[in-house]
């Protein structure tokens, strides 16, 4: 009898304790949710993505840390948000579920699509073949989740 009430008991407390667990992970999610769009966020996203350019001279263009920091900023926020999602991502501390809830999968395949030819150019040119690799890995799990997804990429005007 004591046994079985021993047992029981420690039952009820794991459950309980992977209730709680799982309860604060989603907490944390939310937070992550709430904490992910906001308008500087929105600014960033919309300045990066009306810009365009196809190597890494038309990118400095816009995005020239010295003759202009404001996009420079927009771009390390951009490339620094998703990077460190898919790190999470990678590193299983996330589950995937929730971020591709989170996070539209068009747009992290958009952006990474736009932006690879400039991190290629930016590993090779810095000897850095690690950077930004967890927003690519990011990129890699979207693509193999939703491989239906071909993003449009809006058209600028000519300026």
């Amino acid at each position: 009898v004591l046994t079985g009430l021993g047992l029981t008991a420690s039952i009820f407390y794991y459950a309980n304790v992977l209730q709680n667990q799982n309860r604060e992970r989603r907490r944390e999610q939310m937070y992550l949710r709430f904490q992910i769009h906001d308008l500087e966020y929105t600014k960033a996203f919309t300045y990066l993505m009306s810009k365009d350019f196809k190597t890494t001279e038309e990118f400095l263009e816009h995005f020239n840390v010295k003759e202009n920091p404001d996009a420079w900023a927009y771009y390390i926020y951009i490339g620094i948000r998703y990077n460190n999602i898919g790190l999470l991502l990678k590193e299983g501390l996330i589950d995937p579920d929730i971020v591709f809830e989170i996070f539209n999968p068009m747009v992290i395949i958009q952006l990474w699509e736009k932006l690879e030819p400039i991190e290629r150019e930016t590993r090779i040119r810095n000897n850095h073949p690690k950077h930004y690799e967890a927003f690519e890995y990011l990129y890699n799990e979207a693509k193999k989740r939703y491989p239906e997804i071909t993003p449009h990429m809006p058209e600028t005007p000519n300026r």
